[in-house]
């Protein structure tokens, strides 16, 4: 008798596209390695193509052009009060219910992970209801215990470290249904690489060290173009490979500057990122709880430029505190603090958690 596969829907919410690179690293795993379970992934706001795209626009504009807003809220809604009185209103007002709701039924999962807790007030309680034995379990995509966590509907709440653990405590959530896994990320990044033969696939044939520059924070053309330029005539000589994001503003500008330079390569977008961290040596970068978790995985320090107030301050402070990097605050900073972090790379600490997160939160929905 073939037995029935468990439905497993993941649920993630555009905002920051870790929360989404989360939930793709728990299906790819579960798709690989677990032929009883039937994972899917969904953007809840893929629902709505308009919400969707105010998503998206909203947290790329609060997060790079004013991101002490961005700080303010999440500090506000730190409070368990301010929290717990706007998640009763989304409950009550939120245009797409009917919409999830009705994708919810069509689904009938066995279980559900959420990997954005935004959506959580709007849905959740629903799910609860609609089906009220699955489990429900929630990942902490960064390196902080926030009071908008506290649901009491919520089976698990999967986190980084016991810090974060801790945090969730002291906001009421009950230590037992707190699981220590870490943060998934794709499960490209356990693989081991041959490190020379990647060398060579992106055209750096010199044993100069890599130096890995990710447009994920805000910065100008014209800065931008200074700091390569800076990278590229650093004391001892390095590699740089500049990664845009799919900023085709910053990747045009970048690209016809340095055209033919040597010891640099300008990438527009990469569906390979883990490729690229491999072969690097540093790891210039916002501070993003996925960024954070696949450096330290790989052991690549960081140098975190401008952390965004709220979690990413967070998640620069657990980088800071483990030796797995710095944070600047201006461009300067980088060139200056480069020589350093090469000449200690080596003395990275051990990796706090060896084990794929997603393998340890799948065995609670087995």
């Amino acid at each position: 008798m073939i037995s029935k596969k468990k439905k497993i829907l993941i649920i993630s919410m555009t905002g920051g596209f870790g929360h989404l690179r989360a939930g793709q690293a728990l299906f790819d795993y579960a798709k690989e390695n677990l032929p009883d379970i039937e994972p899917e992934h969904i953007d809840i706001a893929s629902i709505n193509p308009s919400l969707k795209k105010f998503t998206i626009k909203a947290y790329d504009f609060i997060s790079r052009k004013i991101p002490f807003i961005w700080g303010g809220v999440y500090n506000l809604f730190d409070v368990k009060p301010i929290a717990s009185a706007f998640k009763k209103i989304g409950m009550v007002n939120w245009s797409l219910k009917e919409n999830v709701e009705n994708y919810l039924y069509s689904k009938k999962p066995d279980g559900i992970i959420f990997t954005n807790v935004v959506p959580l007030p709007f849905i959740a309680k629903d799910c609860r209801k609609m089906f009220p034995n699955i489990k429900m379990g929630l990942v902490v995509t960064d390196y902080h215990g926030h009071s908008y966590y506290y649901f009491t509907f919520i089976d698990y709440y999967f986190v980084a470290n016991a810090q974060v653990a801790s945090d969730l405590e002291k906001v009421g959530i009950a230590k037992e249904k707190i699981v220590v896994t870490g943060i998934p990320i794709d499960p490209k990044f356990y693989l081991e690489h041959n490190i020379q033969g990647l060398k060579l696939k992106y055209g750096i044939k010199n044993n100069f060290p890599v130096a890995l520059l990710m447009a994920s924070f805000k910065i100008s053309k014209k800065d931008l173009i200074a700091l390569v330029k800076k990278l590229l005539s650093h004391t001892p000589e390095i590699n740089v490979i500049f990664i845009a994001n799919g900023n085709n503003e910053l990747y045009e500008s970048v690209k016809n500057i340095f055209f033919g330079a040597e010891r640099f390569l300008a990438v527009k977008w990469t569906d390979a990122i883990e490729e690229y961290m491999t072969i690097s040596d540093v790891v210039i970068s916002k501070a993003g709880g996925l960024t954070v978790s696949e450096c330290v995985t790989l052991k690549k320090p960081m140098i975190m430029v401008n952390p965004i107030p709220g979690q990413e301050e967070y998640n620069a402070e657990y980088v800071k505190k483990n030796n797995f990097g710095v944070k600047v605050e201006k461009l300067s900073e980088i060139t200056e603090l480069l020589s350093k972090i090469l000449s200690e790379k080596n003395n990275q600490p051990e990796l706090l958690l060896k084990e794929n997160p997603s393998k340890k939160i799948f065995q609670y929905f087995e």
